[in-house]
């Protein structure tokens, strides 16, 4: 069960430095990593909290997305406060690499400041803070903060996964007919009429399926088996990093793996039992 020490991030302080120090503290501090990255989802909200109508101000107009004032406001509070905690380098959407000089490129902090911009702009509640700690391409850890109903979802892999500090499973759903499938259109989807065909013919078999607008949170509602899977090819890295975590962390499988874009993956999670579907 996830549990707070008293300061844990003198603890990790403690053990930054080389490379084996920091598998140290990786081994033996992981629930002081994941307070770490809660306490700033959680502050990085409060820092808008007061004026989100302000944050809500639409910066770039995309062709199938946005940027918004909160987008780097929050990537701004996350990046330094975990620049100041830990000597991790970081990979966020906003800002890209941010590396320093002492920090051991085999772990990351991978951050997507706000997932679901464009609902948070328009004011629909399906948006949230998504951090994770990677090794190499390995999920450590993830935390996805949905601000707007007040839900937490944290999970350490190896260790389990919790919401508002309760246990939570995948669940037990084992045929297609019976499942439910978060899956999305990212913004470098092909909209022809065969790849969407192709989708369909995809999805159809389902019980239902759901487009959040919310990778993150798609993810955290398979961990925690509000859904019984996701899938989602051409999804940017830092969308998915914190919920395959959760899944994993959960007891689900993951599948993801690279494209020739960069920082962009196919990825999937999914309770066990639904792991070969598609």
């Amino acid at each position: 069960m996830q549990f707070v020490v008293a300061n844990p991030k003198s603890r990790i302080a403690g053990l930054q430095g080389a490379s084996i120090q920091q598998d140290i503290a990786i081994m033996f501090a992981p629930f002081e990593l994941l307070d770490l990255a809660i306490d700033c989802a959680f502050n990085a909200y409060r820092s808008i909290a007061n004026d989100i109508s302000q944050y809500q101000k639409v910066e770039q107009d995309l062709d199938r997305d946005v940027k918004i004032a909160a987008d780097k406001k929050l990537e701004s509070f996350i990046i330094e406060h975990l620049i100041k905690e830990t000597q991790f380098s970081i990979l966020s959407e906003e800002t890209g690499a941010v590396t320093k000089s002492s920090s051991n490129s085999k772990y990351h902090w991978i951050i997507d400041p706000l997932d679901g911009s464009l609902n948070f702009s328009r004011g629909i509640p399906v948006s949230c803070i998504s951090i994770a700690l990677w090794k190499d391409m390995e999920p450590l850890l993830g935390v996805v903060y949905d601000f707007n109903h007040n839900e937490t979802f944290s999970g350490i892999v190896g260790e389990g996964a919790w919401l508002n500090n309760k246990p939570i499973t995948v669940s037990n759903i084992t045929e297609i007919s019976k499942a439910v499938l978060c899956t999305g259109f990212p913004v470098s989807t092909d909209f022809s009429m065969k790849s969407i065909f192709k989708f369909s013919e995809k999805i159809r078999e389902f019980k239902k399926v759901r487009l959040l607008g919310s990778a993150a949170l798609s993810l955290a509602y398979v961990a925690c088996g509000r859904a019984d899977i996701y899938f989602e090819n051409d999804i940017k890295i830092w969308d998915v990093a914190a919920g395959l975590a959760l899944v994993k962390a959960a007891g689900g499988v993951v599948k993801y793996s690279r494209t020739i874009k960069k920082n962009v993956l196919g990825a999937k999670g999914s309770n066990k039992y639904l792991v070969v579907v598609k």
